[in-house]
């Protein structure tokens, strides 16, 4: 005679945390932005973004782009990176027979939620990769302040 085992019901407090773990997950799904999508016949650099020594540092791939071709543009919370790669046809080409190399105009749109200091951004090219590293300003949210208390005149 075989009995049979029943697995243990996983206890209503785990799937109460699976639960808003789920949740948490669509809500910063639903937050992504879809401007920064590109549209039709754009591309879109492959980026990284990470925190190293106190700067915000954003890569983006950006091969046979020169210096002039691509624009940086810091605002507030956010930068944009944008340029345009232009169809070069080799000498003698009448036509491709496979073309997988993206042309045209980019636009990419980096938010953060940090503050940084815009006026010491860095931009470098080098190897077909674009390094903006921003410094992190301090964050000034906590920082307790003593106001002075002033004995005021009383009008009669």
């Amino acid at each position: 005679m075989s009995t049979s085992r029943r697995a243990p019901r996983a206890s209503l407090t785990a799937i109460s945390l699976l639960q808003r773990e789920i949740g948490s997950l669509f809500e910063r799904l639903s937050e992504i932005e879809h401007v920064d999508r590109p549209g039709t016949g754009e591309w879109s650099p492959s980026l990284d973004v990470y925190e190293s020594r106190g700067n915000l540092i954003v890569t983006a791939e950006v091969p046979g782009f020169g210096p002039e071709s691509l624009k940086v543009v810091c605002r507030e919370r956010e930068i944009l990176i944008s340029g345009e790669r232009r169809e070069r046809r080799p000498p003698g080409v009448c036509g491709f027979l496979c073309m997988e190399r993206p042309q045209g105009r980019f636009s990419r749109t980096v938010s953060f939620d940090a503050a940084v200091d815009q006026k010491q951004a860095r931009a470098t090219l080098k190897d077909g990769v674009l390094t903006l590293t921003l410094p992190r300003l301090r964050d000034r949210r906590g920082r307790e302040i003593e106001v002075p208390v002033e004995r005021g005149e009383v009008n009669g």
